[in-house]
């Protein structure tokens, strides 16, 4: 099954679930019933199985469905718990600061659920074009190694062409840049803006270097681009690293409350 064709069979269900919801709590309310139990329960149940997804991840040797289909699941279930919770709460900010606090709660990761598919869509794939995999444990070991190489370059062209310009510009502004990640947020937004302002500073200091010193210029521009390449990838595989620190305790906070409100509200004004 093609992408387009998968997406549309997806989309279809979830109108075809939300449709059959909207009738459901409709017709649970001519009734006489309150409705928003209905869609409190079922809004409970979708997302206690959207946070079966972190359950899932751990468990990948069982055979309970690929990932890519969890995922699926996982984004699909998330638009229609927004859908529910609209219906749920009448599409207005609810009273009493419980109701307010959960909400908030709902909103937040709603709100970091779809920044997180953004990232989840788009930075692997620049992270593909940017070169070979880097992993996330050795990045600080491969800084450390090219800070080592530029600084023995440096060494060594001091001491056989007993001048300081190299010297004194590493120690001005690469020092400082191999030792760190640098420009995190115009890698987050793929601008080479900061290694072009660098390499012109290398152009104009080559115009009083002898070709001996061009030539470690050179060697030294190579692992700047080496640097700048390791920091691209610290910087996006930290912003998928962060979003999730960020996104599941949300979502257990939410769920928890939410539990909690549906044994408060069941208990004392009944329900289901």
């Amino acid at each position: 099954m093609n992408f387009v064709r998968r997406r549309i069979i997806n989309i279809s269900i979830i109108v075809v679930l939300a449709a059959v919801l909207v009738f459901a709590n409709e017709a649970y309310s001519t009734a006489l019933y309150q409705s928003e139990f209905l869609i409190g329960w079922v809004l409970l149940f979708v997302l206690l199985l959207l946070s079966l997804y972190r359950i899932r991840k751990p468990l990948s040797m069982l055979p309970i469905g690929s990932s890519a289909s969890w995922v699926q699941l996982h984004v699909y279930g998330g638009v229609l718990s927004i859908f529910l919770f609209g219906i749920h709460t009448g599409w207005q900010i609810p009273d009493g600061w419980f109701n307010l606090l959960m909400a908030t709660l709902f909103v937040l990761v709603a709100g970091s659920g779809i920044f997180g598919m953004i990232l989840m869509r788009t930075l692997p794939r620049r992270l593909t074009r940017r070169g070979e995999e880097v992993i996330w444990e050795r990045i600080p070991i491969f800084r450390r190694e090219l800070k080592n190489m530029a600084e023995q370059i440096v060494m060594e062209t001091t001491q056989k062409t007993h001048s300081n310009t190299i010297a004194e510009f590493y120690s001005t502004r690469l020092s400082k840049f191999f030792s760190k990640p640098k420009h995190r947020f115009l890698h987050l937004i793929g601008s080479d803006r900061a290694l072009f302002a660098l390499f012109s500073e290398f152009e104009n200091l080559e115009r009083y270097m002898n070709d001996k010193e061009k030539d470690i210029s050179l060697q030294l521009k190579e692992l700047v681009v080496k640097k700048n390449d390791l920091d691209f990838h610290h910087v996006l595989q930290r912003s998928m690293r962060l979003w999730l620190l960020v996104h599941v305790p949300l979502t257990y906070s939410m769920l928890l409350l939410t539990v909690l409100h549906a044994v408060i509200v069941h208990t004392y004004r009944g329900g289901l």
